[in-house]
């Protein structure tokens, strides 16, 4: 668990290391495979009223190729920021959210792991590809069209003035 205690910071800056698993419940729903645990060293240290915890996350993902589906690892090795502020009420929580973190309200511990899921999140990139010219999949038989061709003819171009090709003069 990746819990920083809030008396040890208010004492002066905190260390904080640790991994998260692969297999822990923070990924349900993440729709994201992980290749292996995601590490963090953090420090975290008061200011104002908030603690800031800064660092590093890096892991493996395992994500797909967009045009030919093969598996593709992509590396993640990114510095995270993140601020905890007290807020005074659910507005103010909205308000801000995405920006910064609430503290508990009671307790002396956080759990960053939620705050590290949403920077994981965020570094996913929207389209990979296994290859710069990859040439992805057959549209009629899905053949993969990097380790083979297929038979399938290639249809026509369809231009905007092929509709008038259809009408009938008398």
């Amino acid at each position: 668990m990746l819990n920083l205690s809030l008396t040890a910071v208010s004492r002066g800056e905190v260390a904080v290391a640790g991994e998260i698993p692969t297999n822990d419940a923070i990924w349900e729903g993440a729709e994201l495979a992980l290749a292996e645990p995601m590490r963090v060293e953090l420090r975290a240290h008061s200011v104002g009223e908030g603690i800031l915890v800064r660092g590093r996350m890096q892991t493996q993902l395992e994500l797909e190729c967009r045009r030919c589906l093969t598996p593709v690892e992509h590396a993640v090795d990114v510095d995270v920021d993140l601020l905890y502020e007290p807020l005074v009420d659910e507005d103010e929580e909205a308000a801000l959210s995405g920006e910064v973190y609430p503290l508990p309200p009671r307790g002396d511990q956080i759990d960053l792991r939620p705050a590290l899921r949403e920077q994981l999140l965020l570094q996913v990139p929207d389209y990979v590809v296994c290859e710069e010219d990859c040439r992805g999949l057959c549209p009629k038989c899905g053949t993969d069209l990097n380790r083979a061709t297929c038979s399938c003819v290639p249809e026509a171009d369809r231009g905007p003035w092929d509709a008038l090709t259809k009408l009938k003069f008398d």
